[in-house]
């Protein structure tokens, strides 16, 4: 009995304090999120608050960011795994905020919030399983990394989304426009409501099976594109396009994709698809390695609602992805349908974002690059007739 109920103490010792440490941590008490006024920029006269933005227009279009009342209550910062610079980036940005901002909460991502806690005893987490909350209290994201890391919010917020801020730590960042040097400036800007923001246009993709029945996993916004593609199966796959239930074409190959503008810099670049500036509301359709020199990449209204299906007679099974993510085989009659998304990704940017995206694919992705340079010889820089 003594030792029962020397257990019993200890375990109501422990209790209270975990209670109390989850209470702490926990987003379940911080209140809902501020509601912005984004607001089209001077060209376009029209102006709307967030509630009844006209998303026939809002993909081809800048904005402008304000806070309608109060600043913004609830940061995410969403960081890149395994890399010592954003480890620091994050401390540093943390820290920074719960200093000149303490009124704001910072929420990690349960995975980030084990490896910072003790270091950064102020930020806080959702309730396990509970990713509702994201969508409940968080005004704007920060996200740290690559463009992959920026697509990473995208799968957090199937709905509508907050504000996203990101900044370039990762292998390209041609979907983020600011150097983390300089993050103090561009949350201030974002906090004090005077930032610009670029609507994102998003996929919605649904996944169906040869009897027209839903998959499981419903309906899902995606960045990118969709793809249909053959993956490890050894033949050619043949898919069947459908443009607004007229078909397309036919296609004997690796795999169609479907992107946005965003995406156009992504897979279908390299499947010999166009460069599309992300204020064009448009959807493309490459091909990849077709078993034809005519089947050529498409341009489509963002209006369209496109369909992929694995012909009946295909030889070859395939596999469904979304944004570089698996989404299950296709068996010969199961398709997938992309339209556009009705919740775009309002992307902190530039105040000059034409002169941003004519820098970005001339510096980043090398645009009409030449073999050779006006300041350069045909070897380079240090040719054969260089005197070394």
């Amino acid at each position: 009995m003594a030792i029962a109920a020397a257990g019993w103490q200890r375990l109501f010792r422990i209790v209270p304090r975990t209670i109390w440490q989850i209470r702490l941590i926990s987003t379940r008490n911080i209140p809902s999120k501020a509601l912005p006024t984004i607001t089209r920029c001077p060209n376009i006269a029209a102006e709307s608050s967030s509630k009844d933005l006209d998303m026939d227009h809002e993909s081809d279009q800048q904005f402008s960011l304000h806070w309608t009342g109060a600043t913004p209550k609830t940061v995410l910062l969403i960081k890149k795994a395994n890399d010592k610079k954003v480890d620091s980036a994050l401390t540093s940005i943390s820290r920074w905020l719960h200093k000149e901002y303490p009124q704001i909460n910072i929420v990690l991502e349960p995975p980030v919030f084990r490896q910072f806690h003790k270091d950064l005893p102020f930020v806080c987490t959702i309730p396990p399983g509970a990713h509702s909350e994201y969508s409940r209290v968080v005004d704007f994201v920060v996200t740290l990394g690559g463009d992959g890391t920026f697509l990473h919010v995208s799968s957090l917020f199937q709905k509508k989304a907050p504000p996203i801020i990101p900044f370039s730590m990762g292998t390209l960042g041609f979907l983020l426009p600011f150097n983390v040097s300089d993050f103090q400036e561009q949350l201030r800007r974002v906090i004090e409501g005077s930032a610009k923001l670029l609507p994102r246009m998003r996929l919605m993709y649904s996944k169906y099976k040869a009897d027209g029945a839903l998959d499981e996993n419903g309906l899902l916004n995606i960045t990118n594109e969709a793809c249909i593609h053959r993956g490890t199966y050894p033949h050619l796959t043949t898919i069947s396009c459908y443009l607004n239930e007229h078909l397309l074409t036919t296609s004997v190959g690796d795999g169609i994709i479907v992107g946005t503008p965003t995406g156009s810099t992504a897979y279908s670049l390299s499947a010999g698809g166009p460069i599309v500036h992300p204020l064009v509301s448009s959807m493309i359709v490459s091909p990849v390695c077709p078993r034809s020199l005519s089947f050529r990449p498409l341009m489509l209204p963002s209006s369209s609602t496109v369909k992929l299906q694995v012909h009946k007679q295909s030889r070859g099974r395939a596999t469904a992805y979304i944004d570089g993510r698996d989404c299950g085989e296709l068996l010969q009659g199961e398709c997938i349908e992309i339209k556009k998304s009705p919740y775009p990704l309002m992307c902190v940017n530039r105040d000059d974002m034409a002169a941003g995206w004519a820098l970005d694919i001339n510096q980043l992705l090398k645009f009409n690059r030449t073999f050779s340079y006006p300041h350069e010889t045909l070897f380079g820089d240090h040719g054969p007739n260089s005197g070394e």
